[in-house]
């Protein structure tokens, strides 16, 4: 099997193939779609539109599907699926247009993963539902890389690159902070999520967070398959 990846941002590729490998999936069989994956984030304004991403770039690729066509239309004869990464955190802007429910609750945060669903289903239309698999991360995928480091829900942090930022202060001398500081954003999310690489931690962790635990069970079913 091979799994391509489309994703709002470089961290967000080193979180979800972090995942992916504590599912038992090799690395060589991943593949990043978007953003690709070699370049430096401060060449960001000589990047074509194929080299980096955001939300409204994931959008237009579910709706335009031209790197989707590429990847799951290739005449290499193998399985192919593709996860679709967005936060929740942009929701309400224009051109997402999803109604934030009210509240900071666990079912606020259900429903709202619930909603964006909705929305990536509008956005890919016409396309086979059964082979795109949703990341989508309540409010941010910091969100999910808290489990690792707190033993509460995380689907109720409304900033969770703040709550993580203060774990990590807690636990790191100033040394190994001014590292994680000077690291790009793949190399950092990848050091911070990398336990997700063991399944039993990833399991544990996806009791701590609703969105994390959706998309491990849509991977589960697709295994049962």
């Amino acid at each position: 099997m091979r799994i391509g990846i489309i994703a709002e941002g470089r961290g967000d590729l080193a979180v979800i193939s972090n995942i992916l490998r504590g599912l038992g999936i090799d690395f060589e069989d991943i593949q990043f779609l978007r953003p690709q994956y070699a370049l430096d984030e401060t060449d960001l304004h000589a990047m074509s539109e194929e080299q980096f991403s955001n939300w409204g770039l994931v959008k237009k690729e579910c709706t335009t599907g031209s790197l989707l066509e590429e990847f799951l239309n290739s005449p290499i004869d193998e399985e192919r699926l593709v996860v679709i990464h967005i936060d929740t955190a942009e929701a309400g802007l224009p051109d997402y247009d999803v109604t934030r429910p009210p509240g900071s609750t666990k079912d606020s945060a259900i429903e709202l993963r619930k909603r964006v669903a909705a929305k990536l289903d509008e956005w890919l239309s016409k396309r086979k539902s059964d082979q795109f698999h949703y990341a989508i991360a309540v409010e941010e995928t910091e969100a999910w890389i808290l489990t690792l480091y707190q033993k509460k829900e995380t689907s109720t942090a409304r900033d969770p690159k703040k709550a993580l930022r203060k774990e990590l202060d807690q636990r790191h001398s100033d040394k190994e902070r001014k590292q994680l500081s000077q690291m790009r954003a793949y190399e950092h999310h990848d050091k911070l999520s990398r336990d997700f690489r063991k399944r039993r931690t990833l399991e544990d962790c996806a009791t701590r967070n609703h969105s994390l635990r959706l998309f491990l069970e849509s991977l589960a079913a697709n295994e049962e398959d």
